[in-house]
């Protein structure tokens, strides 16, 4: 018989997208991942496709016997599942130094972890990985984004899926069930898990929000305050995917109007060569037609230029509100910039092209 629980993992993760592909689930011995871990393996079991099914424990060795024992655990029940299980470890010296590049513990970590997740998963021809995030860890994400300041694409929340490269996808199967519901399943089939005493520390924002915040929303908004939130939530998803429409077609007419430029140029006898502006390969800048950043809105640019800056590899941390502002109006404005943070100057090089480019220090 299929459980409640059951049920809702394969309307999230239908069975036809992995009985012939390899599914590496994320377990680390507490309630959600063993719920996820049990439940996927009777599916399995009862469709005939246990051997997809591999599990991979993280330790990251920051709470002595207790990881220790956490991952015993995990191993145990792997094999009691009949299902190939493996563990590994976080270098400790890798974490350090990761903790100190994004100043907080729970990121690196989180860094790391899905690191070594989608290597394991590659390693071992794993077309999924599968972590057990579930309704109420949703809600904590979104309270905390909200509460940092975050924009509408951090309150979209966390998605069911996400591609990681062509061969990789991640996917959260109980992001539609409450950990209520989680906690329920594991009474019924008697099935025990692992409580990790540092889910209590208030040392952790995200415990603060759990243990402090979610109990008073709750004794103000009983039975209300989850909904709304997902409310928001979804308002989010559906006004970033209009947004993202409308950059796609700006990509599109900047690309238009680059090539047509470039056609003039290279006809243009009254053109000097060095007017070309080509970038080489070590030039850490990008040269943009003016015209279409200037007949978009604000927010449009605005964006466009948050996109720029990631697949530029710049740094956003000290990007903020005021500095995307500034962008977006010397763009419109056609002023130059000196300096933005990072040594990032917006320079413009012709009456119809913005240069923006990062100077060595």
């Amino acid at each position: 018989m299929i459980s409640t629980l059951e049920k809702k993992i394969l309307t999230a993760f239908p069975l036809a997208q992995w009985n012939r592909r390899k599914v590496c689930l994320a377990i680390s011995g507490g309630a959600d991942s063993v719920a996820l871990l049990c439940a996927t393996s009777h599916i399995a079991e009862e469709a005939g496709c246990l051997a997809n099914l591999m599990v991979v424990t993280v330790d990251h060795q920051s709470r002595g016997q207790e990881s220790d024992g956490d991952v015993a655990f995990v191993l145990d029940l792997s094999k009691r599942l009949n299902i190939e299980s493996l563990a590994c470890q976080i270098n400790l010296d890798e974490l350090e130094q990761e903790e100190k590049r994004q100043g907080s513990w729970e990121s690196a970590a989180r860094t790391l972890r899905y690191k070594l997740l989608f290597k394991t998963a590659k390693e071992h021809g794993a077309r999924f990985v599968a972590t057990a995030h579930h309704r109420d860890d949703q809600l904590e994400t979104l309270l905390f984004r909200l509460f940092r300041g975050t924009g509408l694409d951090g309150l979209r929340g966390v998605s069911s899926y996400r591609t990681v490269d062509e061969s990789t996808t991640l996917v959260r199967p109980l992001l539609q069930a409450s950990k209520q519901e989680i906690i329920d399943y594991l009474n019924e089939i008697g099935q025990s898990y692992r409580i990790d005493s540092s889910n209590s520390s208030p040392e952790y924002a995200r415990n603060r929000v759990r243990n402090e915040l979610v109990p008073v929303l709750e004794s103000i908004f009983p039975n209300r305050w989850q909904n709304a939130l997902l409310r928001i939530s979804q308002q989010a998803n559906e006004t970033e995917e209009y947004f993202n429409e409308e950059l796609i077609k700006l990509d599109a007419r900047i690309d238009k109007t680059q090539k047509r430029e470039e056609k003039y140029r290279k006809a243009s006898l009254a053109v000097p060569e060095s007017s070309l502006n080509v970038l080489n390969e070590e030039y850490d800048g990008v040269e943009i037609p003016l015209t279409p950043l200037q007949e978009s809105s604000n927010e449009i640019v605005r964006r466009y230029f948050r996109r720029l800056w990631k697949r530029m590899g710049w740094s956003l941390g000290s990007m903020g509100a005021k500095e995307w502002n500034r962008l977006a109006q010397a763009v419109r404005e056609k002023v130059a910039v000196n300096q933005f943070p990072d040594n990032i100057f917006v320079l413009f090089p012709n009456e119809s092209t913005v240069r923006i480019e990062r100077k060595p220090k």
